[in-house]
Formats: C-alpha cells, sequence, structure tokens
C-alpha cells in the first residue's frame, strides 16, 4: 500500500511541475519544391523553402540566429545516412543575440537549396539565452528537384 501511495504521490507532483522546458516542432510548408531561378538571390537554380518553428513547450526557447533568420543545419540523405548539406553560416556585421521563441509562438523563415535530393532541417535551440542547454528539432524530410 505504501508503495502504492508513493508511485501516485510522484507521479501527482511530476503532473503538477510539468517540464518546464521549450519543446520545439519545424516543419516545411510542403512536401516537394522545385529549383528555379531566382536572379536576386543566386546565378543558378535554387529551391526556397518556407518552413516553421513552434514552441510547443512551456518555456521560452533561444534560437541561433543571423539577424531576423534562424540558423538552421540542412541535412541530406546519402545512402540511407543523413548527413550535413550545410550549417548556419552569418556574417559578422548582422546582429547575432539568440531570437527568443516564447511558448505557443511560431517562427516563419525560408532557406535556399541548390541541389536535387531528399533534406531534412535540424534547429538547435536552448532553455536559456547563452545556449548552453542545448537540444534540437529536426522537420520531416522533403524532396528537392
Amino acid at each position: 500500500m505504501l508503495k502504492r501511495l508513493t508511485i501516485v504521490a510522484l507521479a501527482a507532483l511530476t503532473v503538477a511541475c510539468g517540464d518546464d522546458r521549450p519543446i520545439l516542432a519545424a516543419g516545411t510548408d510542403g512536401a516537394s519544391f522545385e529549383r528555379g531561378f531566382v536572379p536576386a538571390i543566386a546565378t543558378s537554380p535554387i529551391a526556397l523553402v518556407p518552413y516553421d518553428i513552434r514552441n510547443h513547450g512551456n518555456a521560452t526557447a533561444f534560437i541561433p540566429n543571423c539577424g531576423t533568420h534562424v540558423l538552421p543545419v540542412i541535412e541530406t540523405l546519402v545512402n540511407g545516412r543523413w548527413e550535413t548539406y550545410s550549417s548556419g553560416f552569418c556574417a559578422l556585421s548582422f546582429g547575432m543575440g539568440p531570437i527568443e521563441l516564447r511558448e505557443g509562438e511560431t517562427h516563419h523563415d525560408e532557406l535556399a537549396i541548390g541541389d536535387a535530393g531528399r533534406y531534412r532541417i535540424r534547429v538547435p535551440y536552448s532553455a536559456d539565452a547563452h545556449l548552453r542547454n542545448r537540444f534540437a528539432t529536426v522537420s520531416g524530410p522533403f524532396d528537392v528537384h
């Protein structure tokens, strides 16, 4: 009986306290994207991939950025394994504080991909502004043609 009461008390305490951290989800606005010429951005065909990051947790998330843009890691599927296609780069002239995403908020962004293939977006984030407690969320896969 005491063992049962202890388990019930611990379960109630866990529910009452909750998991006080940000929990992000990333997703694209489609499953397939076509490359095309975008003269203002690139001289070869690229696919512009819009995506959203939503904070489903109960604390603010801090996301590495370059100005107003997130610095995601783009991964590509190669021989059945996810490998880094590109990672965030930021010119030093842009502000690099982290983007704050409060609970329930969504950040919309866009990235450019120049090669055909299967991709996903990995977004690193933290539970503190100094980016110490690091987590990551990964989008579902999408194709670029």
